[in-house]
């Protein structure tokens, strides 16, 4: 499974357990929240993984050696995001398998480098 897959599969799950738990200050079931705090970091997630689907299409389409590589990091940084914010809203992490090869240091240089240098 792709980062990008695992952070969507994450988001579904996050989702599903935000709906179905408990509101502790006011000791009643939420069917959606309504808390702003939740409701933002949902929207801060949607908006990282379609940003990664967008680069993985453009990189799909326009395929170049930096698109990939912009594209896997929006993914990984996507994941990133959709595992501690999913610890942040219940309390539980999801073991994730390792889905990088090589840091993504590199490939923020990689991607650096083209934009300000020209050098692929």
């Amino acid at each position: 499974m792709t980062a990008l897959n695992q952070a969507r599969q994450l988001l579904e799950d996050t989702r599903r357990t935000v709906e179905k738990s408990d509101d502790p200050m006011s000791r009643r079931t939420v069917e959606k929240s309504d808390d702003p705090y939740v409701i933002s970091r949902f929207g801060d997630w949607q908006i990282r993984v379609d940003v990664a689907a967008a680069l993985l299409e453009r990189a799909d389409t326009h395929p170049s050696p930096v698109a990939s590589t912009e594209a896997q990091i929006a993914a990984a940084e996507a994941l990133i995001f959709a595992s501690n914010t999913e610890f942040e809203l219940t309390g539980q992490r999801t073991a994730l398998p390792p889905s990088l090869d090589d840091p993504l240091r590199w490939k923020y240089q990689i991607v650096g480098n083209y934009h300000l240098n020209g050098v692929l």
